[in-house]
């Protein structure tokens, strides 16, 4: 099991960003390594989807819900079922200046591979960082174009 975190600033309001941010299917465009995202069920802030993309080479799906809270400017995701073992994790929306927002991806991740060595868990944590890093520059690119 592994956690990765990362931040980007982006150059609009909170509200703004987690507006834009919670249209999932819009944000897969500018993720290379997405090949399909699409909503299954809406309901209220409750958000249920099934992704599909690549890692490594190889093909990787998952269904997840995420709760996203307008109040608090965050959104909870997790793995309802699919290629991880756990796959969970928090986006959070701060306003940093007048016109600027930190967003923040933490993740939590467990590919169930039994008796990964350390080389091969160095390995997934640096990748599963480039996809979060990814998934917050594709959010700025979504934001700002």
């Amino acid at each position: 099991m592994g956690i990765v975190s990362d931040s980007i600033t982006i150059e609009r309001k909170a509200e703004d960003v987690f507006s834009l941010a919670m249209n999932i299917e819009e944000l897969a465009h500018y993720l290379p390594d997405l090949k399909e995202v699409k909503i299954l069920k809406k309901d209220g802030g409750e958000v249920d989807s099934f992704w599909k993309g690549s890692f490594q080479g190889r093909e990787v799906k998952w269904t997840e819900r995420d709760i996203w809270d307008a109040e608090k400017k965050e959104c909870r995701f997790f793995i309802l079922e699919g290629d991880f073992k756990k796959y969970e994790g928090t986006w959070t929306f701060l306003p940093d200046g007048e016109n600027q927002t930190r967003v923040v991806l933490s993740l939590e991740y467990d590919l169930g591979l039994p008796l990964v060595g350390a080389l091969i868990n160095a390995f997934l944590k640096k990748k599963m960082l480039e996809n979060t890093q990814a998934m917050l520059k594709a959010l700025k690119q979504l934001v700002e174009k």
